[in-house]
């Protein structure tokens, strides 16, 4: 089992609030993303997460949503927008209605149970 808290001792409180939020209220589904690997830059399965839906926990507003997710990327994402385990897309849809985050597989059920937790 991953150490969840070990792999965020970078993000504040409130940082890891919002991953959960958006790990609870976000779930959208499977997708193949780019991840930073021992290799180099590989595409691997992983699942996909709506930032905007992380409003629906009623802990940040939109605004507060954004600025926090850009330091999280900033922290997480050693290589621009993807990180070992989470990589980060803007605009998903090509329409300016959110971004998302993609967390890899084998951390998927680990980052799911941490987020459960209050």
């Amino acid at each position: 089992m991953t150490n969840i808290d070990k792999l965020l001792t970078s993000l504040t409180s409130e940082q890891k609030q919002l991953l959960k939020d958006t790990i609870n209220y976000g779930g959208w589904g499977n997708a193949d993303m780019e991840f930073v690997t021992e290799n180099g830059i590989m595409t691997l399965d992983s699942n996909g997460y709506i930032v905007n839906k992380a409003k629906e926990a009623g802990h940040f507003s939109g605004r507060k949503i954004s600025a926090m997710f850009r330091s999280i990327y900033k922290k997480l994402c050693t290589n621009g927008c993807c990180g070992v385990f989470l990589t980060h897309v803007s605009d998903w849809w090509g329409n300016g209605s959110g971004d998302m985050v993609f967390i890899r597989d084998e951390y998927i059920t680990a980052f799911e149970e941490w987020a459960k937790e209050i």
